[in-house]
């Protein structure tokens, strides 16, 4: 499967003409600095205090967490045509389909050109997620089956690779398979694992019975819409309305 990610980008309107500081972002996303980024632990684009949000996904404060879902989980290509809003880049294939994704994502930079705010959203998510599926067999009871098979396998052969001594979470892999098919929220786990090689220490527990604090399946459809989560920068100038009809007064 290859999969053609188009980005779309809203910047805060003072770095519009800066666009060498989007660039310099989607450079260090692409391999091999991508990698580079994901081992520094604490990327140089990110602000100490950041604030990403990513719409299927969850929040991810500092730089340390954003730097390791931004740079592990993406294995881009190593080129990129830029314009002045939309970005194409190509992920590593397997079978033999082309996939298109696309993401609308809204940044803001602080003085030093930072990121210190980020928003994304996957445009038809869902529908997304059917054509993957189908391109793995047509029934897809089969095929969520499969991924989920596949997925467990993966997560305990990373988990015996790089979770040892004091941060092993499973005795078997029969242990692994039964927690993970039976008592837990796949999803979030397979943004962990693929972390665990970077900082085993950090990530292994995520993936084990405690989850270490991470991956609560715990998030209500209400509280989600309704979350007022940034507070680094506005993203609209000015006064606005807001849901519940109070004002907020944003300074610039």
């Amino acid at each position: 499967m290859r999969m053609f990610l188009g980005l779309f980008i809203g910047v805060s309107h003072r770095y519009l003409k800066h666009q060498q500081v989007a660039k310099r972002l989607l450079g260090k996303v692409l391999k091999p600095a991508n990698v580079e980024e994901a081992r520094s632990v604490n990327s140089t684009l990110f602000s100490v205090n950041v604030q990403g949000r990513v719409s299927d996904s969850r929040t991810f404060n500092s730089a340390e967490l954003n730097t390791e879902y931004i740079f592990s989980l993406c294995t881009p290509s190593s080129t990129f045509s830029f314009s002045t809003t939309r970005v194409n880049f190509s992920f590593v294939s397997f079978y033999n389909t082309s996939v298109p994704v696309l993401i609308d994502t809204w940044m803001t930079w602080d003085e030093e050109k930072w990121i210190n705010q980020y928003d994304v959203t996957f445009r038809w998510w869902g529908f997304l997620l059917d054509e993957l599926l189908e391109s793995i067999h047509k029934d897809k009871e089969v095929a969520e089956r499969l991924v989920l098979q596949k997925l467990v396998a993966s997560i305990y052969d990373t988990h015996t690779t790089h979770c040892t001594r004091s941060n092993i979470q499973y005795p078997s892999q029969d242990a692994c398979t039964s927690f993970l098919l039976g008592e837990v929220r796949l999803s979030q786990l397979g943004l962990h694992y693929i972390m665990l090689k970077f900082q085993p220490d950090v990530h292994c527990s995520h993936i084990g019975k405690t989850r270490g604090g991470m991956c609560e399946d715990d998030q209500t459809y209400v509280g989600k819409v309704t979350e007022s989560y940034f507070k680094n920068s506005p993203w609209i100038l000015g006064s606005v309305g807001r849901i519940d009809g109070q004002r907020s007064s944003m300074k610039t």
